[in-house]
């Protein structure tokens, strides 16, 4: 038999889950993808063929056996579920050796730590910890030259989130989120998800998107002063840079960046924050 159709012999995501008795954990954030439409339409936008995959949270399987059926090289799934690893063992026996899944929590895994091969990061990622993981993996890329090799991250996330990931300045989605994501990625939404596609169905639509991190920030800037003076900016977000820049002597760091202090932080672009932040910099060493 071939992949394709050893694959197709399995059982379906939803039979395993009656048959198992399997019941999700709300502290895992697990809404299991069962749509195999969907599956496999995220596979073919994932541009897999060839590709030598890290899974994020791999669960029962619905995405990984697309990836496998549109030609992944390789397939190394993290999952902290060990009850889902006892059921991807079928898969893993008809992958042809393409597919090995590891006990892990991604949140508390570094990229580069990890000793085997990958270009590519994909997944469905629990919603309540999915900017922490984009944002971690990203900042990791960006301070170890190292990880340059990973070309692509293809994920699943909440709607709202990835509207604010690719939001322009003075719009309402726009925020911190966007300018980090703007200095380090090139993002770009990819398509929706109707939360029918998912057990149990989420209270929220998802949406794939794809991220390319860049090889070094869009402009050139120190990446932990970049962080600081967003994160100041954004904690009162509401309130004119020249107030909630103001621990920082605000009002010296705007004039002698061109910036009108009458402006809020959401009317800032990520090229005029780096130039706040190397501002910024250049004061401190005085």
């Amino acid at each position: 038999m071939t992949l394709v159709s050893n694959i197709h012999s399995l059982e379906s995501i939803q039979k395993m889950i009656n048959q198992n008795d399997f019941y999700l954990k709300k502290s895992l954030g697990q809404n299991f993808l069962i749509d195999n439409n969907i599956a496999k339409k995220m596979a073919q936008n994932i541009n897999c063929n060839q590709r030598n995959i890290l899974e994020i949270g791999p669960g029962l399987g619905s995405l990984t056996r697309e990836l496998l059926i549109e030609g992944s090289k390789s397939i190394i799934g993290i999952e902290k579920d060990y009850r889902a690893i006892k059921l991807l063992e079928p898969l893993i026996m008809k992958s042809d050796g393409k597919l090995k899944v590891i006990h892990g929590d991604a949140k508390k895994t570094n990229l580069s730590s990890l000793e085997f091969i990958f270009d590519s990061i994909v997944g469905n990622l629990p919603y309540n910890i999915s900017t922490f993981l984009i944002l971690s993996w990203l900042e990791e890329i960006e301070s170890d030259r190292k990880l340059n090799f990973i070309k692509n991250i293809t994920v699943t996330i909440q709607k709202e989130v990835a509207e604010r990931i690719v939001a322009k300045p003075g719009t309402k989605s726009f925020g911190r989120l966007s300018l980090i994501m703007d200095l380090l990625s090139r993002p770009k939404l990819l398509f929706n998800i109707s939360p029918d596609a998912f057990q149990p169905k989420p209270q929220v639509i998802s949406t794939l998107i794809n991220i390319q991190p860049l090889k070094k920030p869009k402009y050139q800037v120190k990446l932990k002063t970049f962080l600081l003076i967003t994160k100041l900016a954004f904690n009162q977000r509401r309130k004119m840079l020249r107030q909630s820049l103001k621990s920082i002597s605000g009002r010296k760091i705007l004039f002698n960046s061109g910036i009108d202090d009458n402006k809020r932080a959401e009317n800032l672009s990520t090229e005029e924050f780096c130039n706040l932040s190397n501002c910024y910099d250049q004061m401190s060493k005085i």
